[in-house]
């Protein structure tokens, strides 16, 4: 019973991490839309929420590949670092391909997309 207990409070623990990050990252990405919005129009703030978009899938992505390390390090220690070489390819190629997707095939324009997704990084830094 305690390693149960165990186990969901750090899922709990991670989770909240997550949230508190990805609703920080939400509002810095909204409120760059929102300038976006006032100074050029709807076009550029839908760009603006799908730069920040991609970030929040991102954190929401590493999230769940740190659960997995969690769990493989109880199993196998040592072989979770497999698992964060992986995240942070995967990390890489969706970023690109979503960058690639939204430019390209979407036709949103690059200023804005790209401002809401440098600015909502900073969503990662903890604040208090």
């Amino acid at each position: 019973m305690t390693m149960d207990h165990e186990t969901s409070s750090e899922q709990s623990t991670l989770g909240t991490g997550t949230s508190k990050m990805l609703a920080m990252q939400a509002l810095l990405t909204t409120s760059v839309a929102c300038f976006f919005f006032l100074y050029q129009g709807h076009l550029s703030a839908q760009a603006a929420m799908y730069g920040g978009a991609i970030v929040m899938f991102n954190v929401w992505m590493t999230s769940r590949r740190m659960r997995t390390a969690t769990e493989i390090a109880k199993i196998a220690p040592g072989k979770e670092v497999s698992v964060f070489y992986l995240a942070a390819m995967q990390r890489f190629v969706f970023t690109l391909a979503f960058f690639i997707l939204g430019m390209g095939w979407l036709e949103l324009s690059p200023m804005p997309m790209l401002v809401a997704f440098a600015l909502a990084h900073f969503g990662y830094m903890e604040l208090g």
